[in-house]
């Protein structure tokens, strides 16, 4: 199964993502691939395919990592891609500073390498990808102009858990299945294994 650990923005947050998709991004931003708003998520640690039997074993890692952390702020900032400014390869929103989130990630990846699961081959960046080109574009985009149009503030955003997801690839797209739930410190709860739901 293919599997990745994630935080889940909020569906406000989604919203306004995909509000500003539809109406701006689509046209300003052609020849991308837009993910899906219910999709949109911050991306911890992608592990890839992995054994199912390994997958408890992963979950007492990842919520043992997620319980070392309280509940915390994150805040939508900018507006940025990978790629060249006039080639971007993927656009994406990006976080505003967070220690609590580093830490989040640090604690994370340290758990699910010393669960026998390797070091992430780059390092972590806070961000949200919001599309993948397709085909180069026939010209730079309008970067000052995009940015714009972006709101002055984003619906607000309080991490409560992390989320273990399976990713299964479709020809219309991935489809993703949330397969435990670890919530953070100051939460009430325990780890809840969605059980294929």
């Amino acid at each position: 199964m293919r599997i990745f650990i994630a935080v889940e923005p909020p569906g406000r947050l989604r919203e306004e993502i995909g509000r500003l998709t539809a109406r701006y991004f689509e046209s300003r931003l052609p020849g991308f691939r837009w993910v899906k708003p219910e999709n949109i998520h911050l991306t911890l640690r992608f592990l890839g395919e992995i054994d199912p039997a390994g997958l408890d074993g992963l979950t007492q890692a990842v919520c043992s990592a997620a319980a070392r952390s309280t509940p915390f702020e994150l805040a939508v900032e900018s507006l940025g891609f990978f790629g060249s400014k006039q080639k971007p390869r993927v656009v994406w929103l990006g976080l505003g500073a967070s220690p609590q989130l580093s830490a989040l990630a640090s604690e994370v990846e340290g758990a699910v390498a010393k669960a026998g699961f390797g070091r992430a081959d780059k390092p972590f960046r806070a961000h949200l990808t919001l599309a993948r080109t397709k085909r180069s574009p026939a010209g730079a985009p309008d970067w000052e102009g995009i940015r714009s149009i972006l709101p002055s503030s984003w619906p607000e955003w309080k991490v409560r858990r992390v989320e273990i997801i399976k990713s299964t690839l479709t020809p219309s797209g991935p489809v993703y299945q949330t397969l435990a739930r670890c919530p953070l410190i100051g939460e009430a709860g325990e780890i809840t294994d969605e059980g294929g739901q």
